[in-house]
């Protein structure tokens, strides 16, 4: 347990995520990725799930708010 207890701290840390910075780099990939794969037919079916899965990533960002909303007491 001692070798990795510093490794379990720092995952225990919250970091602030740069929504903007975030979604540039998705757009990024998505586009090297739609790059590649009009080069090649083989690089299409290779790089289909991995743009299916960016673009849901996208959506969902843009959809979710921008600060966490703050739980009401019933």
């Amino acid at each position: 347990m001692g070798a990795t207890w510093p490794t379990y701290q720092r995952t225990l840390r919250m970091h602030k995520i740069d929504r903007a910075q975030l979604e540039q780099n998705f757009k990024d990939m998505i586009n090297l990725l739609e790059y590649d794969s009009m080069r090649s037919p083989g690089k299409a079916k290779l790089n289909c799930q991995p743009l299916y899965a960016l673009y849901n990533l996208l959506d969902r960002l843009e959809k979710a708010p921008a600060k966490p909303t703050k739980k009401k007491e019933a």
